[in-house]
């Protein structure tokens, strides 16, 4: 086992199914999915309306790869992929914002909760493996020497190869072109038997925006044109199981109708979800003033296995400091108001008789 994942830097092969398994970059994520991003698998990642948190977990994906030494595929038709580039945190030695409880906590802690979170870890940190995974500091940029020493590739969709396609929209086809070349060139495919074996991360942002729309086209086009969105999904996931590649995809998903999300997610592994509390009532939530929003993950990747692993009922939200992006377990505080002082004082509150319908009624 040591000798195969001493082969390929930056992977793990999990103990649980034998997949080969590379870091998402944010440490906090790596547990919730089994160890890592199983190698050979698509990430699809629905946007929050500002597409800003998002981004951020793109970044994460793709200095992971810069500091493991792995290639890089970033594409984009709404920014400059260079620009992406040029933000990705900088990794550093250890936690820049570790957790650290706050006075009172301690109480909290003892007191009773519902039964639902009794059983329930404080964290999804889990112990680091010395194989994957780095430490990232947002609030500083990757150094110059990483993408010195990177082997990247951008795709801005400005300059589109013309010929047969089975997609309406030409970009589509032209940045799958643009990846099996990659996969060819850098001898990623499965058959293929290199003298240092390495990893292709690709990084898509917002695929099938406005941007992607051909010109003098409206916004409620997307839905019309939605076939090379999914079509696009399930071309790529094929490309991407037959090589050493994994690929992290960005769609805002706000744009499209439920039943196209749902055939977009089918044609990927991993599915995640970010519904951010920005212009919501949840904003002004005093038991949600913590976070900034709630984390889901739609679906996990299923290979090497029946079913896909579920986390269930527990709820997952999403904060951004200064310095990391982390992910945890909901934990509500418990509901201590003076009000429910007054169930005590009133002695017909709790039984089935009583006149006073307005307190109790069956």
């Amino acid at each position: 086992m040591e000798k195969i994942n001493s082969s390929i830097p930056g992977t793990v092969l999990s103990t649980h199914n034998g997949n080969l398994l590379t870091s998402s970059g944010i440490m906090s994520l790596d547990p919730l999915l089994g160890g890592g991003l199983p190698v050979g698998t698509v990430v699809l990642v629905e946007e929050d309306f500002r597409g800003l948190y998002s981004k951020i977990l793109l970044k994460y994906f793709l200095a992971e790869g810069l500091v493991s030494k792995h290639s890089t595929l970033i594409a984009s038709q709404d920014v400059n992929p260079a620009k992406i580039l040029k933000e990705l945190p900088a990794v550093i030695e250890s936690d820049p914002e570790p957790d650290i409880k706050q006075e009172g906590q301690a109480i909290t802690d003892k007191m009773k909760i519902a039964f639902r979170y009794q059983n329930l870890p404080t964290s999804t940190a889990a112990p680091r493996s010395k194989h994957i995974g780095h430490h990232f500091d947002l609030s500083r940029n990757i150094s110059f020497s990483n993408v010195d020493k990177s082997d990247i590739d951008f795709w801005t969709g400005e300059k589109l190869s013309t010929g047969y396609s089975s997609f309406i929209n030409p970009a589509y086809s032209d940045l799958l072109k643009t990846i099996r070349n990659k996969i060819k060139k850098g001898k990623f495919f499965l058959k293929d038997n290199p003298e240092k074996k390495s990893i292709l991360r690709i990084g898509i942002h917002s695929l099938g925006s406005a941007m992607w729309l051909p010109s003098r086209s409206s916004i409620s086009c997307l839905n019309e044109n939605c076939q090379d969105l999914y079509m696009f999904l399930f071309y790529l996931r094929a490309l991407v199981r037959s090589a050493h590649a994994v690929a992290f995809v960005t769609i805002p998903a706000y744009l499209y109708e439920e039943k196209i999300l749902e055939r977009c997610i089918h044609s990927s592994d991993i599915a995640i979800k970010l519904d951010s509390f920005t212009g919501t009532e949840l904003e002004k939530n005093q038991s949600l003033k913590d976070y900034h929003g709630f984390f889901y993950l739609t679906k996990l990747a299923a290979i090497n296995s029946l079913a896909s692993k579920n986390s269930g009922s527990i709820e997952y939200v999403f904060k951004l400091r200064r310095k990391k992006f982390s992910i945890s377990v909901l934990h509500l505080p418990p509901d201590i108001e003076t009000k429910g002082d007054q169930m005590d004082s009133n002695p017909m509150l709790g039984c089935c008789g009583g006149s006073n319908k307005s307190l109790l009624e069956f």
